[in-house]
């Protein structure tokens, strides 16, 4: 094994992260595309027009995809951290007051998926290359 390959278990351990944050993130951003789960009223609540809730379906989608290409996962991992971690942030935020988005269960299942996905971003990022 080279000095530099990772360990089969950090291995396992990012397989099993990348597949669960595919599946995660594939439902939500069908969900989210398709106005089922209280999506539609989700985005009515934070005002700013469906429009916003297709096209976090589909950075969702595309980074849920992207998150099982090892050469393109922490993009992918990085684009559902930036959109689910929006969603926290308005959670705390816009929909504060809100009785049925603002709850703090409505801000830490979002905030747990967002430490996860940022988590896989920065494991699998590539390193810089350096000139010795």
């Amino acid at each position: 094994m080279a000095a530099n390959a990772p360990s089969r278990g950090r291995t396992i351990t990012i397989w099993i992260l990348r597949i669960f944050l595919a599946i995660v993130f594939l439902a939500v951003g069908t969900t989210k595309l398709t106005g089922t789960g209280n999506t539609i009223e989700y985005f009515a609540a934070i005002g700013w027009g469906q429009w916003f809730r297709y096209v976090t379906g589909v950075v969702d989608v595309i980074g849920a995809a992207l998150t099982l290409v090892p050469r393109w996962s922490s993009f992918g991992a990085t684009m559902v951290a930036c959109s689910v971690g929006l969603g926290t942030l308005i959670s705390v935020t816009v929909l504060r007051s809100n009785p049925a988005w603002g709850t703090p269960e409505m801000v830490a299942l979002p905030l747990v998926l967002t430490l996860l996905a940022f988590g896989l971003a920065w494991i699998t990022r590539k390193p810089p290359n350096t000139i010795s």
